[in-house]
């Protein structure tokens, strides 16, 4: 991490202590940013020990969690961050190099952006590349329309943005990200950069894998920033959006947009080694 004395990112990394192999690998990547980085691993009382004792190997702090959900751990890791930014990183994901740096730069750039993103490298549980998620401008309108490209792994959000539309709702299990995102637009805006910022890890227990109805949660988080002539007419721009969102996804390599368990299984049989996660 960096030598300056003031963080100026702080990172939650809500965990379970259950893949403990992939939290080395998440906090490393962490450890290895240029950013000013205040990092805080929030797991439960359970696997406190085991935790802690990783947080520290790598420089993070370490919180017991309130055991109500991930989108509490992760609200509860960002409650009192006197940074500038804010951003969370699922234990199994990973940073790339210098993302944190470039996701920063690009904010100060544009003081009044609420959220910045960029690309995403999608892994597989032995860290082989299945494909990159190049969303670029068009993702910040398409997205509106529950067609979700804005990957998490590496997006960074500004603190005084996210205190303004508040934090992730514990309500939501698989679509928090997506539902602070829409009020993180619609607060100040959002800021694409054209490069790999993160790496997303599908792997047989991943939520992403596990979610029995990968659509459903999205699509009720969509629901509540439609206008009323938007949402009447849903019936018939939804097909639509979806057909505009598939043919988009093959022009931007990223495969179609609802990665399963059948579909990332099917990919495995033509990975690549990862570059730069």
């Amino acid at each position: 991490m960096s030598s300056r004395t003031f963080p100026s990112v702080r990172l939650v990394v809500p965990s379970n202590g259950e893949r403990p192999e992939y939290l080395e690998q998440c906090l490393a990547s962490v450890s290895r940013q240029r950013e000013s980085v205040e990092a805080v691993v929030v797991g439960p009382a359970r696997a406190a020990d085991a935790l802690r004792g990783v947080a520290e190997r790598h420089g993070c702090g370490f919180l017991v969690e309130d055991e109500r959900g991930l989108s509490n751990a992760v609200n509860q890791g960002w409650q009192g961050a006197t940074t500038e930014y804010l951003t969370w990183l699922g234990d199994d994901d990973l940073l790339t190099e210098g993302s944190l740096s470039a996701a920063r730069e690009a904010l100060d750039r544009v003081p009044g952006a609420a959220m910045a993103y960029g690309r995403l490298t999608i892994i597989d549980a032995d860290d082989r590349t299945l494909y990159t998620l190049r969303p670029g401008t068009f993702a910040s309108w398409l997205f509106r329309y529950g067609q979700n490209f804005v990957g998490q792994p590496g997006s960074l959000y500004r603190r005084s943005a996210v205190q303004r539309v508040g934090m992730l709702d514990p309500a939501l299990r698989y679509a928090m990200d997506f539902d602070l995102h829409l009020r993180l637009r619609r607060g100040g805006g959002m800021v694409y950069l054209p490069r790999v910022l993160g790496c997303f890890r599908v792997h047989p227990s991943s939520l992403t894998v596990t979610n029995p109805c990968p659509d459903d949660e999205g699509r009720r988080v969509m629901r509540r920033y439609l206008g009323r002539t938007t949402l009447r007419l849903e019936p018939y721009w939804w097909p639509l959006a979806q057909g505009i969102s598939k043919a988009w996804g093959a022009t931007t390599k990223s495969g179609l947009i609802g990665t399963t368990a059948r579909t990332s299984m099917a990919l495995r049989t033509r990975t690549r080694p990862t570059r730069g996660c």
